[in-house]
């Protein structure tokens, strides 16, 4: 089984700062493109030892900063978020995994980037969306803050773009987040939450109809990002895949997640 991620811009021309990211899924399965920075003194081949089959991808957390993306979405789907590109060297990568419980990054769905060259131009359309409160569609509707004590999400949300903030930044080793949408069939009882959880968290297949519609990619501790958002009405669940350093429980299964109407 192969992935592959398509750039449709050259590399060379990929400038530090703000870009758009559009995420269309083409593909048969669910899938996701996160982001992460080589922490400075890091080296890919240090990463890939760390990570050579780990599927949850707790053994590589440590060597880099996750600077967000998208979270994943459903065949067919699309979705736009804006990330912050360091200069340097920045991995793309799938960590959705197979039926088999092994991470599409682990089967070739990842890509290494080089970020060169000066700044993007922060007043040109890959600058951030703009904070002024106009009806203009870079407006940034609201802030989503991916906190210590878990999700704190605007109601309602508005279709426009959100400033993602991770501020768990008590504990830097274990702050690593992100904002998973799930829209589900039905409203949940607190017991349906917690088997749903559970079944995500051990990827079987939940009793619950759902729809991946996207979210942040993962964040680490004091990084932000911009996310687009479209979303229908009805009932939805935000949820964190990601795990702590050196351990693949996700933090889902520690009460990281939320239910919201739409």
């Amino acid at each position: 089984m192969v992935f592959t991620y398509s750039v449709h811009r050259e590399v060379t021309m990929l400038r530090p700062g703000w870009t758009k990211v559009t995420f269309r899924n083409v593909g048969a399965e669910a899938h996701q493109v996160m982001f992460a920075r080589l922490k400075d003194g890091v080296h890919l081949g240090a990463l890939a030892a760390a990570g050579a089959g780990d599927s949850p991808g707790a053994g590589a957390i440590e060597f880099v900063d996750m600077i967000g993306g998208v979270s994943y979405i459903d065949p067919g789907s699309d979705i736009a978020a804006m990330v912050d590109l360091p200069a340097g060297t920045v991995m793309a990568m799938c960590y959705v995994p197979t039926h088999g419980g092994v991470a599409h990054a682990l089967l070739g769905m990842s890509t290494v980037l080089q970020v060169a060259g000066p700044p993007a131009d922060p007043s040109s359309t890959a600058a951030a969306p703009a904070t002024s409160a106009t009806s203009d569609s870079s407006e940034v509707r609201g802030t989503i803050e991916l906190s210590g004590d878990g999700y704190e999400i605007p109601s309602p949300l508005a279709t426009g773009w959100y400033h993602v903030r991770n501020t768990d930044t008590d504990e830097p080793a274990f702050g690593l987040h992100e904002l998973s949408l799930l829209h589900l069939d039905r409203s949940l009882d607190p017991g349906e939450v917690d088997q749903l959880v559970e079944a995500l968290a051990a990827n079987r297949t939940p009793a619950v109809q759902l729809d991946a519609v996207g979210g942040l990619g993962a964040v680490s501790a004091g990084f932000d990002g911009y996310l687009y958002l479209d979303l229908p009405a009805g009932d939805y669940l935000a949820v964190d895949f990601m795990p702590d350093p050196g351990d693949p429980r996700p933090h889902m299964l520690d009460g990281y997640h939320a239910t919201f109407r739409q």
